[in-house]
C-alpha cells in the first residue's frame, strides 16, 4: 500500500490542484480499495468531459489535461511508495479507445519513441504529460541545489529523488521501459555526480546511486546505444573511474564516498551483465547461421 503524506491529499484538493473527484478516486486507488481501470476512468472525467465539447480549439482540453498530469506528477514528487501504481495507471489511460479530433486543434507535436514527429493522439500518447514531465525534470534539477545538507541529515527526502526513482523504476521495466526521456535523464544524472565543480556532491551522487542501483544494466546499454551525447565504452569506463577516485577521496564526506563506491561497482556489474548478454546472443546467432548452412 502506497504511503500517502498526511493532509498532502486535502491540500492538493483545497488549492484546486485536483477536484475532490480526482482526490478521492488517488487515495481509493493508492489504498487498494479500487482496481487501476476505475481510478483512471474517475480521475480523467473532466477531461473527457472537455473533450467530448471540444468544438474545435483545444485550449479548454489542454488544460485539463495540464491539471490532470500535474497533479499525477505531484504524486510522483511526494509519494515514492506510489510510483509503481502510477506507472499502472499511466498506461491503463494510455490503452484507453482513441479520441478521434480530425479537423480540431493539434494538442501537441513531438518526437515519438521511432523518431517521427507527430501530432500527440488521444489517449495513446498520452499528450502532453512527457513534456510535462520533462518540464518538471528541469525544473528540479535546476533547484535541487536549494536542498540543504541539514535537510539531508534530518532523513527528509528531496523531491528530486523521488523524481529519479520514478525515472529509474519506469526506465527498468513495465510498459514505458528504455523510453528515450528516463535514458537521457538517467545518463545526465551520472554525468553530473562526477562534474568536477562538486557544489552539489551531496544531491547528485544519491541521485545516481538511485539509477545504478535501479537500473544499472539498462542504462549502462543505453548509454552506449541511444544517449545523445559522448558515449562509448571507454566514457563509461572513464565515469566508472571518477567515482572510484571518489569513493578513495578522504576529503569528501563518508557517506557520499560510500555511495560513490557502490556506483563504481554497479557500473561494473553493468558492463559485465550485458557483455555476456552480447555474447550469449552472438552465439545464439552463430549457431542459427551455422544450422541454416548445414
Amino acid at each position: 500500500m502506497a504511503t500517502i503524506p498526511e493532509n498532502w491529499l486535502d491540500q492538493e484538493v483545497q488549492e484546486e490542484i485536483a477536484t475532490v473527484e480526482q482526490g478521492a478516486a488517488m487515495k481509493a486507488y493508492l489504498n487498494g480499495d479500487i482496481q487501476v481501470d476505475e481510478a483512471a476512468r474517475l480521475i480523467t472525467t473532466d477531461v473527457l468531459q472537455a473533450a467530448q465539447e471540444e468544438e474545435g480549439e483545444a485550449e479548454e482540453l489542454e488544460e485539463k489535461l495540464c491539471e490532470l498530469w500535474g497533479f499525477i506528477i505531484d504524486f510522483i514528487l511526494e509519494c515514492p511508495s506510489s510510483h509503481t501504481k502510477i506507472i499502472d495507471l499511466l498506461h491503463t489511460i494510455s490503452q484507453f479507445p482513441h479520441i478521434d479530433r480530425t479537423g480540431k486543434d493539434s494538442l501537441e507535436t513531438f518526437e515519438d519513441e521511432n523518431g517521427v514527429v507527430r501530432e500527440a493522439q488521444l489517449w495513446e500518447d498520452l499528450p502532453r504529460f512527457w513534456s510535462s514531465l520533462s518540464d518538471y525534470s528541469a525544473s528540479e534539477a535546476a533547484w535541487r541545489g536549494l536542498w540543504t545538507k541539514s535537510s539531508l541529515e534530518k532523513g527528509e527526502n528531496p523531491s528530486w529523488f523521488n523524481m529519479n526513482a520514478f525515472a529509474a523504476t519506469a526506465f527498468k521495466s513495465g510498459p514505458f521501459a528504455g523510453r528515450r526521456l528516463f535514458g537521457n535523464w538517467g545518463c545526465y544524472v551520472l554525468k553530473e555526480a562526477v562534474n568536477p565543480h562538486r557544489e552539489l556532491v551531496e544531491i547528485d551522487v544519491p541521485a545516481a546511486a538511485i539509477w545504478m542501483q535501479s537500473a544499472g544494466a539498462e542504462l549502462h546499454h543505453f548509454y552506449l546505444t541511444g544517449f545523445k551525447g559522448e558515449s562509448s565504452p571507454e566514457t563509461w569506463v572513464e565515469l566508472r573511474k571518477a567515482f572510484r577516485n571518489m569513493s578513495n577521496d578522504d576529503t569528501m564526506d563518508a557517506t557520499i564516498r560510500e555511495k560513490a563506491a557502490d556506483i563504481a561497482a554497479a557500473m561494473e556489474i553493468a558492463s559485465a551483465t550485458n557483455e555476456r548478454g552480447a555474447y550469449r546472443d552472438l552465439q545464439i546467432t552463430l549457431a542459427y547461421v551455422g544450422g541454416q548452412e548445414r
